[in-house]
């Protein structure tokens, strides 16, 4: 289960993950998209279709600690610890209440990050054939 959850892992949810933290952070303003933010992924639930889930950090399955989202060019970027770039381009922003919503494609797969522009506490969750994946953490504009 866990090396079907990595393969699907990599090429399909290398961004998203994005992205989760439970303690409060001091948020000004720049959470609403008006500059760039930096996410920190912190805990990541992957489920399969065979209804098995595991819980891990994002190293444990090789996606990147922090996402920054480019807000003039509308797309997150990661490192990964083995020096791999990658990038993804936002389909759709939004905002709802005290939220701003992300949305995308890859690979065939569609992503969502909601962050709480109050606390910069964010979620999110990446879709495909046979696994899902919920990510949860932090952000801050920069």
């Amino acid at each position: 289960m866990h090396n079907k959850i990595l393969s699907w892992a990599l090429p399909a949810f290398f961004i998203t993950a994005a992205p989760f933290l439970t303690s409060e952070v001091s948020v000004a303003s720049g959470l609403d998209g008006s500059s760039d933010i930096v996410c920190a992924v912190m805990d990541v639930v992957a489920c399969a279709e065979d209804k098995s889930c595991v819980q891990n950090t994002a190293r444990g399955f090789d996606l990147p600690d922090f996402i920054i989202l480019d807000s003039k060019k509308k797309v997150l970027r990661a490192s990964y610890e083995s020096g791999h770039k990658a990038v993804s381009p936002v389909k759709n922003l939004e905002h709802s209440g005290d939220h701003f919503i992300l949305q995308g494609v890859e690979n065939g797969r569609g992503w969502n990050i909601a962050i709480n522009t109050r606390n910069g506490k964010m979620s999110g969750s990446a879709v495909g054939d046979a696994v899902s994946f919920l990510v949860f953490g932090t952000c801050t504009s920069l």
